[in-house]
């Protein structure tokens, strides 16, 4: 953050200047003028040494302001991107992330990772096949979750003995 305190500073410095650039006009003595000239000069420094510092945290600010601009428009693409979503369970509770019917703007109406999409990634599920116990094996490719939809057929499992 800027320094106000060094900007208030920073001016008082050139106004000291100032007033030590009339008071030598009115001095005849060559020695005073040189003592006054040398005195100007370390406070001209310390003023640009000042400014250059007000500069530098200027230029964090606006890197700063920059960078939470960029978070924010992140998140608020993330937002929109979410609310096209909703959390279903597809049975046997196992749940997924479908696209709404009225979001679908064109695209198929497909299912994501839970898991991906909790790390704000829309990971597609991909159909894998159908288990022995009837339910649709899906696999998110990224993360290698898998996932059992449907709830499992009952009558086509047998335990088995030993």
């Amino acid at each position: 953050m800027v320094d106000m305190a060094m900007i208030s500073g920073l001016m008082g410095t050139l106004k000291t200047a100032m007033d030590i650039g009339m008071t030598v006009k009115e001095i005849n003595d060559l020695s005073q003028v040189r003592d006054k000239v040398i005195e100007m000069q370390g406070l001209i420094l310390n003023a640009q040494s000042s400014a250059m510092t007000a500069q530098t945290q200027l230029f964090e600010v606006f890197h700063e302001n920059s960078e939470l601009k960029k978070k924010v428009s992140e998140v608020e693409e993330w937002k929109a991107t979410a609310d096209r979503y909703k959390l279903v369970d597809f049975g046997g509770d196992t749940f997924a992330y479908e696209l709404k019917a009225e979001a679908a703007n064109g695209e198929p109406i497909h299912r994501l990772c839970p898991v991906c999409f909790g790390k704000r990634s829309r990971s597609y599920l991909q159909h894998q096949g159908i288990t022995a116990s009837r339910q649709d094996l899906f696999r998110c490719l990224p993360c290698g979750h898998e996932y059992l939809f449907g709830v499992k057929d009952q009558a086509g499992w047998r335990p088995h003995r030993r």
